[in-house]
């Protein structure tokens, strides 16, 4: 028997699944995929034969619940970390303004490295930092009923800022415009990011593709301590008898020997599987869709690991030396659009800002994403569950519950850390 049986294999479901193996319990996870990893996996370009992941998928040094994990799963050094923050931003014309952190006394460094981002205007760069002095003093002010664009526009934050600097950091963090995003998530994000220690800012990257870095890891885990991992095994149903789950119906089997039940998928699949039982309110999450676009080229002569481009369609391009990844955060507008015609927008920009020529690329392959997160609006936050529910036994794990966190990877995975520490 398995006490604990948890469904959904990525970060979230992997996270609680570990978490509580670690304290002697005995789970089984189950995955309807035939990989693990969600949202975040990699997989095999056929024309190719290269390891891509299905999207770039960026962590910061003040994701400590990600950073514990993939130390838990000895996975960490599969992480690339930076030594201080460097972002390096683009105009066109490869007109290279990187955003640098010295290594120097934190948090003065931090600062310096605003006041020498030259995309801004001297004058610009000082409101810049006025910002940020005055953002440990809101603690007190309410920014639930703001947009980040109407907090942005009070902080006399203009045009050419909020496309310098703002959009790169809340459209990518976020993965939606600033007139939709809660300027208090924003507000949160920051002071994590450049308020709780020097490494706090530091960019972190998989030095593999995602399966590679973490899912071989977190299922040895779980299995080497009695657990069970399971792929290929969609869960149809879960029956409800009074206020339990008696039987978990999967497409193989029926389970009726276990404890507890852990949901670690999105909100609309769990509310497929309870067959619309009224269980968990229905938080009403709108979605956020990102594109990413693998390019190879016959010559790569690209020196950076990623580069943010400023005022953009296209908003990061990271470089795998065997190819590059282009992503565009909050790309509705691209979901209906043929792959062709993506293309030839990309490779424009691609030109633009990079100078590369289109008789250099000899491959592409375009992945959508159409709910990769949901929209953290205002009227979004007082509705996400915790991790109990109305029934005794199905508790909830994913970036979608409240954390206090956007979607992202560290809200997944302190989801299942936060499920994990409920029992003890």
């Amino acid at each position: 028997m398995f006490e604990f049986v948890i469904i959904g294999g990525g970060f979230a479901g992997l996270s609680a699944a570990v978490n509580l193996s670690a304290k002697g319990k005995k789970v089984e996870l189950i995955e309807a995929s035939q990989k693990l990893g969600g949202r975040a996996y990699s997989f095999t370009d056929k024309s190719t034969g290269t390891i891509i992941d299905n999207g770039q998928h960026i962590m910061m040094g003040c994701y400590r619940d990600t950073i514990k994990f993939f130390e838990m799963i000895g996975a960490k050094k599969n992480l690339i970390f930076q030594d201080s923050l460097k972002v390096n931003f683009l105009k066109p014309s490869f007109n290279l303004v990187p955003l640098e952190v010295s290594s120097g006394l934190y948090p003065f460094n931090l600062l310096t490295g605003l006041l020498r981002y030259k995309a801004l205007t001297l004058k610009e760069r000082f409101i810049l930092l006025y910002f940020f002095l005055k953002l440990p003093l809101s603690s007190g002010r309410d920014l639930t009923k703001i947009t980040v664009h109407e907090w942005l526009l009070e902080e006399n934050q203009n045009e050419h800022i909020r496309k310098a600097f703002w959009e790169p950091l809340t459209v990518g963090a976020l993965n939606t415009s600033t007139n939709k995003a809660s300027a208090k998530v924003l507000k949160d994000i920051l002071i994590e990011i450049f308020f709780m220690g020097g490494k706090a800012a530091i960019i972190i990257l998989p030095g593999h593709g995602l399966t590679e870095s973490y899912c071989m890891n977190a299922m040895n885990f779980i299995e080497t301590r009695g657990g069970k991992v399971i792929t290929g095994e969609q869960v149809e149903k879960l029956w409800v008898d009074g206020n339990k789950i008696k039987a978990i119906q999967s497409n193989k089997r029926i389970i009726k020997d276990f404890k507890y039940v852990i949901s670690a998928v999105p909100f609309y699949s769990l509310d497929k599987i309870l067959r619309n039982r009224k269980v968990i309110p229905d938080p009403g999450f709108q979605y956020s869709s990102i594109l990413n676009v693998h390019i190879w080229l016959k010559e790569n002569n690209i020196d950076k690991t990623f580069y943010g481009l400023i005022d953009s369609g296209i908003h990061w391009v990271f470089n795998h030396g065997t190819h590059l990844t282009i992503v565009r955060s909050d790309a509705d507008e691209l979901m209906e659009t043929g792959k062709d015609e993506i293309y030839e927008f990309l490779k424009n920009e691609l030109f633009k800002y990079l100078s590369i020529d289109e008789n250099n690329i000899i491959h592409y392959s375009v992945i959508k994403e159409k709910r990769a997160t949901f929209i953290p609006s205002n009227d979004i936050l007082l509705k996400r569950p915790g991790i109990e529910t109305k029934l005794e036994n199905l508790f909830l794990a994913g970036d979608w519950i409240d954390t206090g966190l956007p979607s992202t990877i560290e809200s997944a995975v302190k989801s299942g850390r936060m499920v994990a520490e409920y029992f003890g």
